[in-house]
C-alpha cells in the first residue's frame, strides 16, 4: 500500500540559540517604555524568500523497517519511512543571522520563531533584539513554501503557543518575548485564515518582574506565562480579557518551559524549574489555580540551555541538557523513561522533546536528532537511529506528517515521516473508492475530446499495429517550465480491471532510475478509476486537485496500480489491494521498461490527455484506452504542448 520519504530541519550549536545571555535578562532595562500596540513588518513575497532560504533535498535519510531485522525483541507501533525534504536558512537583519527557536503546526500552516542571539557580553541596546515568524504552507510536502515573514526590531521572539479557539477566521498566536523597554512579555497576534495580513498589530502585556518569557501555554480561560532565569516566575492572565490575576510563584530562578495536560478545567499545568536543583511545578487549570505538587528531578545543566518538556498522557518528558532525557509520571513524580547520556554520544545535549503515536523525537544538540522507541516493560528508551546536520538541534515539533527541528541560527531542518506501504493516498474516499476532495472542474470538458479520443485510440485496436508513431514521443511526463498546480480530470475508460491511479513528480535534471527514486512522491489519487456502470463510481469531468503548487523544473508523471482497487473483497481494510503489477510514466520503471502511457494534445480542444494500458504490454489488446484523463495545468503556458502526441487538428 503506502510508503514514502521524509525530511528533517537544519544547524547550529546548541548554546547559541538559548542563550539570553546576561545583557537581556537585566532587571534594570526597562527605558524606554513604548506603546503596548506593536506594528508587525510583513512580507508577502513568499516566493521569493523560498527561492533565497529554502533548499529542497527530498532524500531518504532511514527508514525503521530495516529495525526489525535487526532487533526482532523491540515493537515498534508502526515502521516508517523518513525523508530529509529541505533545509531552511535563518532570516538575516542587515550583518546579524537569527536563530530559529520555536516551531508550531496548524495543520497546512507552520509557523517558525526566530530572535536574535547576541554574542555574549555584548554592551545593552536596541540592536540586540529582532523577533522574526516566518509562515510555512506545508500542504505539499514535498515542498514546503514560505508564505510570509513578519518582523519587529525591539523584541525577540523566544516560543509560541498556537490558541486550540478560533473565532471566525481569527486565531491567536501568543509570543513569549523579551522586548527591549519592558523585559519579559507575551505578545498577542491574531492570525487571519491563518496567516499575518499586512498591517496586523500586536499586542503586548508584562510579566512583572520577569524579563525574559521562556513558556507560554493557555488552557481554559487562562493564559500562562513563565518568565525570567535570575528574576521572575509563573504569570496567570485572564486569556479573554488579558488581565494579569496572579503570579504563581514570585522570584524564583531558571523559569523555563510550561505545557499543560488538557485545555479544560481540572487538568494539570506544567512549569519546569532548571538549574542544579531542577523541579516539576504541576498546578491544577482553575479558578484557584491550586499548586498540586512539586517534584525534584535531579540537576539540568547548562542552565541557560533550552530545556523544553513535553506532555502526553499525563507524562511530562523533560529535556535535562547533560542528563539527557527523562519522563515523569505527573500523578506521582515517579520516572517512567529515560534516555540516558552513556547511550548518546559526547557531543549530546538534550534540548527538546516531542512525540507521536509510535516515536519519541528527540533534539539533541550537536549530536542532532535521536529517533527513539519506547520498549514495553523497559524504562530505557530504545535509540533507532540518529542524524547529524552539522548544527544543534535545539526544538523539535511533530506535524501531520512533517517535523521541523529549529537549529538556531543554521535555521531549519525539515523532516518527512512516510507510512509503510508504497503510497500515500490524497484525501479518505467512500466505499466505492470516489475521493472526499473532489473539486469542481475549472474547465468543462470539450465536447469533441471523447470523440477524438475515440477516434486515435479506437477499441482493441493496438497501438504497435495501428498508431507506432505514437510510441516514437519520447514525452510520457509533464515538464513544468514555471511553477504550477495541476488538476487531473476523468474523461473515460474502456478497461475491464478495476485500477488505481496516482501521480508521482522529481526534479526534471534527474529523472528517476527505480521505483524507490520516486516512492516518497507517489501519491494516489483515484483509489477507483473506474466509471458508473463499469465496477466504479466516476462520472465524466470528476477532478482532483494535486496538492500545493509545484516548482519550476518538476516533471509530473502518473502511476497505474493496475487491478489495485479490490472492494469489499480486499483483504485490506481500505478496500485497495496491492494489484497485479504497477506501471509508470518513465518507461525505465516498468516490466521489461516497457512503455505503457502516452501524452496527447488535443489542438482543437486545448486539452492535455494521460492515457494509458492497464494490461501489460504484449498480454492484451494494446489500446491504451483503458484510463484517460485530462491533465489541466495552471497556468497553461507552464508546459510546451508542442512536445505531446498532436490529435484533433
Amino acid at each position: 500500500m503506502r510508503k514514502l520519504w521524509f525530511f528533517i530541519p537544519v544547524l547550529f550549536a546548541i548554546t547559541a540559540l538559548v542563550f539570553w545571555g546576561c545583557k537581556k535578562d537585566d532587571p534594570d532595562n526597562n527605558d524606554p517604555v513604548p506603546t503596548d500596540e506593536i506594528e508587525l513588518i510583513v512580507n508577502t513575497d513568499g516566493v521569493s524568500e523560498t527561492q533565497k532560504r529554502v533548499h529542497y533535498i527530498n532524500e531518504p535519510l532511514f527508514d525503521t523497517s530495516y529495525q526489525k531485522k535487526k532487533k526482532d525483541s523491540r515493537a515498534v507501533g508502526a515502521e516508517a519511512l523518513f525523508m530529509h525534504v529541505a533545509e531552511v536558512e535563518s532570516p538575516v537583519v542587515g550583518d546579524r543571522v537569527l536563530s530559529a527557536t520555536h516551531v508550531k503546526f496548524n495543520g497546512k500552516f507552520a509557523y517558525v520563531s526566530y530572535h536574535y542571539n547576541e554574542p555574549n557580553s555584548s554592551p545593552m541596546s536596541e540592536a540586540l533584539y529582532e523577533g522574526h515568524i516566518d509562515v510555512f504552507d506545508v500542504e505539499n510536502p514535498l515542498f514546503p513554501i514560505i508564505l510570509s515573514t513578519a518582523q519587529n526590531h525591539r523584541a525577540d521572539f523566544n516560543t509560541m503557543f498556537l490558541d486550540y479557539e478560533t473565532t471566525g477566521a481569527q486565531r491567536r498566536l501568543w509570543i513569549g518575548a523579551t522586548d527591549y523597554g519592558v523585559g519579559g512579555a507575551v505578545f498577542d497576534l491574531d492570525l487571519t485564515d491563518n496567516v499575518i495580513l499586512p498591517g496586523t498589530m500586536m499586542t503586548r502585556y508584562k510579566t512583572p518582574p520577569g524579563n525574559s518569557v521562556n513558556g507560554v501555554v493557555r488552557s481554559a480561560d487562562w493564559l500562562y506565562a513563565t518568565a525570567g532565569r535570575t528574576e521572575g516566575g509563573v504569570f496567570v492572565f485572564d486569556e479573554e480579557k488579558m488581565q494579569l490575576e496572579t503570579s504563581l510563584t514570585n522570584e524564583f530562578e531558571n523559569a523555563k518551559y510550561a505545557a499543560v495536560s488538557g485545555y479544560s478545567v481540572g487538568d494539570k499545568h506544567v512549569v519546569l524549574r532548571s538549574g542544579t536543583n531542577a523541579q516539576l511545578l504541576v498546578y491544577e487549570v482553575g479558578a484557584a489555580h491550586t499548586e498540586i505538587a512539586t517534584y525534584d528531578i535531579g540537576s539540568i545543566e547548562p542552565e541557560t540551555g533550552k530545556s523544553g518538556i513535553y506532555v502526553k498522557n499525563n507524562i511530562c518528558w523533560v529535556a535535562m541538557g547533560y542528563a539527557g532525557l527523562k519522563a515523569f509520571d505527573l500523578n506521582d513524580g515517579s520516572l517512567v523513561h529515560t534516555l540516558s547520556p552513556e547511550n548518546m554520544g559526547d557531543a549530546a545535549v538534550t534540548n527538546g522533546v516531542c512525540l507521536d503515536d509510535d516515536y519519541v523525537y528527540v533534539a539533541n544538540g550537536s549530536d542532532g536528532l535521536y529517533l527513539c522507541a519506547m520498549v514495553e516493560g523497559q524504562q530505557e528508551l530504545e535509540v533507532l537511529e540518529t542524524h547529524n546536520f552539522g548544527a544543534s538541534a535545539n526544538y523539535i515539533d511533530v506535524g501531520e506528517d512533517l517535523i521541523f527541528i529549529a537549529n538556531g541560527r543554521e535555521g531549519l531542518q525539515i523532516l518527512r515521516r512516510i507510512p509503510p506501504g508504497d503510497y500515500t493516498v490524497i484525501c479518505d474516499y467512500d466505499d466505492d473508492g470516489i475521493p472526499e476532495c473532489i473539486e469542481p472542474n475549472p474547465y468543462d470538458l470539450c465536447e469533441t475530446l471523447v470523440s477524438d479520443l475515440d477516434a486515435a485510440l479506437p477499441e482493441s485496436k493496438s497501438v504497435f499495429t495501428y498508431h507506432p508513431e505514437y510510441l516514437d514521443n519520447p514525452n510520457t511526463t509533464l515538464e513544468l517550465l514555471e511553477p504550477a498546480t495541476v488538476y487531473v480530470t476523468f474523461i473515460d475508460e474502456g478497461a475491464g480491471w478495476k485500477n488505481s491511479l496516482g501521480t508521482y513528480h522529481y526534479p526534471a535534471d534527474s529523472p528517476p532510475e527505480t521505483v524507490d527514486d520516486i516512492r516518497d512522491s507517489k501519491l494516489l489519487i483515484y483509489p477507483n478509476s473506474s466509471k458508473q456502470g463499469a465496477g466504479g463510481a466516476l462520472t465524466a469531468g470528476t477532478t482532483i486537485k494535486l496538492l500545493g503548487t509545484f516548482p519550476q523544473g518538476t516533471n509530473v508523471g502518473a502511476f497505474l496500480v493496475a487491478r489495485g482497487w479490490a472492494g469489499k473483497s480486499s483483504t485490506y481494510p481500505s478496500g485497495l489491494s496491492e494489484g497485479a503489477y504497477t506501471h509508470y510514466s518513465n518507461d525505465i520503471l516498468n516490466i521489461a521498461q516497457a512503455q505503457q502511457t502516452l501524452l496527447f494534445y488535443d489542438v482543437s480542444c486545448d486539452a492535455i490527455v494521460l492515457a494509458i494500458e492497464d494490461v501489460k504490454v504484449g498480454t492484451g489488446d494494446d489500446d491504451f484506452n483503458d484510463c484517460m484523463f485530462q491533465i489541466i495545468v495552471d497556468p497553461p503556458t507552464a508546459v510546451n504542448t508542442d512536445l505531446y502526441i498532436q490529435i484533433g487538428e
